[in-house]
């Protein structure tokens, strides 16, 4: 087993606490209202050491929104190896539920620096043009892929704030295979 570096310890747990403080105050006012003392006196860390790692709250919320926006892209992709499966799909909110403390709050976040929500429906999007290469219906693809992104993200928040994703991810994927073979 490797020695720890203390240095690196000390700055991971020091990033770890900034960015659950921020968390922790988007569930209880919204992005604009918080301020980087705020995030300091809640995740117990000096206004010093906040500026050591982060220039302002912005970069604490692009991290974070970066992290889940990979995350939920490396889940999408495994997704794309048996697609119209349940299961695919219902590990995907089960990966997702393990973060949902840290997910929801950032789905309320609109910000240039950091916007889960468009990030998540940019990575639908671009994975459902793989899903559903030039399928043969009576609109345009591009609308088709919208359709399946904001379904798609409807289901996966919906999911996450209520449960009962083996009912969705059956839903959904009669949605999809509806779309794949023309039938309704």
């Amino acid at each position: 087993m490797g020695v720890i570096d203390m240095a690196d310890m000390r700055k991971y747990k020091s990033q770890r606490d900034i960015q659950a403080a921020l968390i922790t105050c988007l569930n209880r006012r919204s992005f604009n209202q918080i301020t980087v003392n705020d995030i300091c006196q809640e995740g117990l860390v000096g206004r010093s050491t906040f500026y050591h790692h982060y220039p302002d709250k912005y970069a604490v919320l692009s991290e974070l929104v970066e992290q889940q926006a990979a995350r939920f892209d490396e889940l999408l992709d495994a997704r794309l190896v048996d697609p119209l499966a349940d299961s695919g799909l219902l590990a995907l909110y089960t990966a997702l539920s393990e973060d949902v403390f840290m997910i929801l709050p950032l789905l309320k976040v609109h910000e240039p620096e950091g916007d889960l929500s468009a990030r998540y429906l940019a990575s639908l999007r671009r994975h459902a043009a793989q899903l559903l290469p030039e399928v043969s219906q009576p609109v345009p693809q591009d609308f088709l892929l919208e359709i399946y992104a904001s379904t798609a993200y409807t289901a996966i928040t919906w999911a996450l704030r209520r449960g009962s994703a083996d009912q969705i991810s059956t839903f959904m994927n009669g949605l999809v295979k509806s779309v794949l073979t023309g039938q309704s």
